[in-house]
């Protein structure tokens, strides 16, 4: 039987499997027709490349929300150096990498809802292990996208994510 939650503001229920937010590629990549990321980009699950000078990776940003033990999570990209990106690569299988310090990076995504644009914004990786998504923390305090992961949301905002067409 799947867990529901019940919307203090709009009153229904609402499945909580597969109700999180995920993006599929980076914002830049996404904008690409097939035939240009077919020849421009090198393209994989977790990790990316545009035109072998940009690469992403892919993570998680948690956002708590209010009554849940477990946050809701936006699947996102963050741009990141190719020094990072030989260092996450160098890392892939360590099962101690948790232990790497926080990596700087800037997100690859717009995450809607928000009046000003979360791509660009300054974020931190932080590895997990090699069988789950490294984590991103906000870095930019000006950005509403701060207040939410550091203050949480309520379970009506989180469902404000899993609705955005």
């Amino acid at each position: 039987m799947s867990k529901e939650v019940l919307c203090s503001q709009c009153g229904q229920r609402h499945s909580l499997e597969s109700t999180e937010l995920v993006f599929n590629w980076p914002d830049e990549i996404f904008s690409l027709t097939e035939e240009e990321r077919a020849q421009r980009c090198t393209l994989g699950a977790e990790l990316c490349a545009l035109d072998r000078e940009r690469f992403f990776l892919r993570g998680l940003l948690a956002l708590p929300v209010k009554g849940r033990s477990v946050p809701y999570r936006i699947g996102v990209w963050a741009e990141i150096t190719l020094m990072t990106y030989q260092r996450i690569y160098e890392l892939w299988s360590d099962p101690d990498q948790s232990n790497e310090p926080r990596l700087a990076a800037t997100l690859a995504n717009r995450i809607p809802l928000h009046q000003s644009d979360s791509r660009g914004l300054a974020i931190s990786i932080q590895l997990t292990g090699p069988t789950t998504r490294p984590e991103y923390v906000i870095d930019a305090v000006d950005h509403t996208l701060y207040g939410e992961q550091h203050d949480g949301i309520d379970e009506h905002r989180a469902l404000e994510y899993s609705d955005w067409e």
